[in-house]
């Protein structure tokens, strides 16, 4: 059978499903709130009434956790020297070392989203975090390249479960009005880990041995294990039925009832929203697209200026300084969505995605200026200063989506987010997209070369970067329609 028309036939099936079971998607699937059923406390139950000062302290402490799994993604590549003379590896394979983080991460998703629904964010923080140190302690110990790439991909699906939950977290303990500065954490975290990320491991490598470089990322995910144990559970409905099991919690099912509530409503969600939800659509071809920009840009083509690791390390800082400037300028944005929501008496999640229209203009220039700049004749720090603009518009990007999904799927947020870091084609299947976007900088290299350097590679990019710039004004103009329209209309049954 045709492999696209194996794939409709499953998504239809489960859609089908799906459709079947909605009446009990209001909440979690295996609680059922009882509203006339008085809680414990009102500021137990809900996250949102708890002090500023503690909210923020969570939402810290989860901040880290993102800025922690994008670290690893690109720490051993400072490290790149010294494992390729032990390993005996080419260039491919020690991109590898990367794309195979990448890939868990975009994986991985899949199972952590769910399982935040089902049993709370903290048991899935908790025991992610856990086999993400053992599994960088694996790639420390790795006696062969491909022990070495099989830890990475299983640290990046532990790491995965900060980028699908973190965000959803937020959601929880702030409400609509809130929540922008506290998403700046969700933005400025993933970006600024990948810029100190190889400069880290350039100095560990350099003044001891590679494999500290993976002992290390043990020790702080160890360090982020203990941190985590101070969160609470965030989620609503998990609250809620702990607090009161006998009226919350359905009749006791069987381990069969109970894999099919799983596989069929909650693994079935993030792939029904996927295929079926426009917003969500847009919002994983946007997201998906921009963040595989970075990786040609922090895979890009070596030999222009021949820079030993440490120095090629600091050639990344200037993204993160891109992205602190975008994050103190998000006030402004924040009280633009203010002033929206008082004009219209409620909440207008399409005014989160005011930082988004600033995105396409700046990853063009800084796309041109790094393209066209770098050359042998031009000093290394002009083409190394066009990642202010690209960082700067990764953190908007980023600030936009996430807010908006926020406020659009509630509920939901953890489903919704985990499809940030999915491949742009919307048709492939989940695994495909995944290996897709782990492979784009398998790509880079040959790309330069077919294309006869990084000006005219960067020059293609900025052109596709053009063409995506009206979707964030179409979804702003039509997204109140597409929110009406959607099988997760808060209220919905």
């Amino acid at each position: 059978m045709d492999p696209q028309i194996c794939f409709a036939t499953i998504v239809r099936q489960v859609a089908t499903l799906f459709d079947a079971t909605q009446s009990r998607a209001a909440t979690p699937d295996h609680v059922a709130i009882n509203e006339a059923t008085p809680l414990k406390s009102a500021t137990t139950i809900d996250p949102a009434s708890w002090s500023t000062r503690r909210k923020w302290f969570y939402t810290f402490l989860v901040g880290l956790t993102m800025f922690n799994g994008s670290f690893a993604s690109t720490a051993p590549n400072g490290a790149g020297t010294h494992m390729v003379k032990q390993f005996g590896l080419s260039n491919e394979e020690m991109v590898f070392i990367a794309t195979s983080f990448v890939g868990g991460c975009v994986a991985g998703p899949l199972l952590w989203a769910p399982l935040s629904e089902i049993y709370g964010r903290r048991v899935v923080f908790l025991s992610s975090t856990l086999f993400y140190t053992l599994t960088n302690i694996g790639c420390a110990l790795a006696p062969t390249k491909s022990i070495l790439f099989s830890c990475r991909f299983l640290a990046g699906a532990f790491a995965s479960s900060a980028f699908s939950n973190a965000a959803a977290l937020i959601t929880d303990l702030f409400p609509p009005a809130d929540r922008a500065r506290p998403m700046i954490v969700a933005s400025l975290a993933p970006l600024l880990g990948p810029c100190f990320g190889p400069l880290f491991g350039a100095v560990i490598s350099l003044n001891l041995r590679w494999p500290f470089v993976f002992w290390l990322l043990g020790a702080i995910g160890l360090l982020l294990e203990a941190a985590l144990f101070c969160v609470p559970e965030t989620y609503v409905p998990v609250i809620a039925a702990r607090s009161n099991p006998k009226e919350a919690l359905q009749p006791r099912a069987t381990w069969r009832q109970r894999a099919r509530t799983f596989v069929v409503i909650n693994l079935g969600r993030p792939l029904n929203m996927m295929c079926r939800e426009p917003i969500v659509m847009c919002a994983n071809f946007y997201l998906s697209f921009f963040f595989a920009l970075i990786w040609p840009l922090i895979f890009g083509p070596p030999g222009i200026y021949r820079l030993d690791s440490v120095h090629t390390g600091f050639t990344f800082l200037p993204m993160g300084f891109g992205g602190a400037i975008a994050a103190a300028l998000l006030p402004l944005c924040e009280k633009y969505y203010s002033n929206r929501c008082k004009a219209a008496g409620g909440p207008v999640p399409e005014a989160r995605l005011l930082p988004t229209f600033f995105v396409a203009p700046l990853v063009a220039v800084g796309l041109l200026w790094a393209g066209w700049l770098g050359r042998p004749t031009v000093p290394y720090q002009l083409p190394m200063l066009a990642g202010i603009p690209i960082g700067a518009a990764m953190v908007l990007v980023f600030q936009g989506w996430i807010g908006y999904l926020g406020d659009c799927y509630r509920w939901y947020s953890s489903s919704a987010s985990l499809l940030y870091f999915t491949a742009p084609q919307i048709a492939a299947t989940v695994i495909g997209r995944s290996l897709s976007g782990a492979t784009i900088p398998l790509c880079t290299h040959r790309l330069h070369e077919k294309l006869g350097g990084i000006g005219y590679l960067y020059t293609m990019l900025a052109g596709l970067v053009i063409l995506t710039m009206p979707l964030p004004y179409l979804v702003f103009r039509f997204g109140e329609r597409l929110r009406s329209s959607s099988m997760y209309k808060p209220g919905r049954a």
